[in-house]
Formats: structure tokens, C-alpha cells, sequence
């Protein structure tokens, strides 16, 4: 049984409080991905399924609601890949 890309490049890295912190910032970055897609999903079926004059104000902002947290999202997972690479670089700086 082989290790897993992230096993391997740990056991290369240590565990340093840097490396820690990488895969735990990788974890992160992956699950705020996941909420974002999935809320993208929830926003394209709301949209397309309530007709827009046939939901009424509360319905209307909640739909338009998914579509700005799905956005805040990608755009922290954005800046998590960005830790991330500072981290990757910092962890390949350490003997």
C-alpha cells in the first residue's frame, strides 16, 4: 500500500508547526471549495425555479443571498490558496 501525495510530502516536511499549519489551511481551503460549489448549486436551482415575480421579497432576497455567500466564499478560498502557497514556500525554506 503506497502513502497518499499529502503522507508524503509531510514525511518530507516533518512536522514542523509551518507543515501543521499547511495541511490544515489545505483541508480548510478544500471544504470552504466544497461550501461554495454546493452553494452555487442551492442558488442556480433557486433562481431558475422560483420565477421571479412569483416569489415574494423574503424568497427573492434569500435566493439573491446564496449568490453573495457563494461569491464571499470563492473568493476566501481564493486567498486560502494563496496562504497556502506562502506556507508551501516557508515549509521548503526549512532543513
Amino acid at each position: 500500500m503506497s502513502s497518499s501525495p499529502q503522507e508524503t510530502r509531510r514525511g518530507q516536511r516533518g512536522s514542523s508547526p509551518i507543515a501543521e499549519a499547511l495541511d490544515k489551511s489545505r483541508q480548510a481551503t478544500e471544504d470552504v471549495k466544497k461550501a461554495a460549489d454546493d452553494l452555487a448549486v442551492v442558488h442556480a436551482v433557486l433562481d431558475t425555479k422560483l420565477a421571479k415575480g412569483e416569489s415574494d421579497g423574503d424568497v427573492a432576497r434569500a435566493v439573491a443571498e446564496t449568490d453573495k455567500v457563494e461569491k464571499r466564499l470563492t473568493r476566501s478560498a481564493e486567498k486560502l490558496d494563496q496562504v497556502n502557497e506562502t506556507l508551501e514556500r516557508e515549509t521548503r525554506r526549512q532543513p
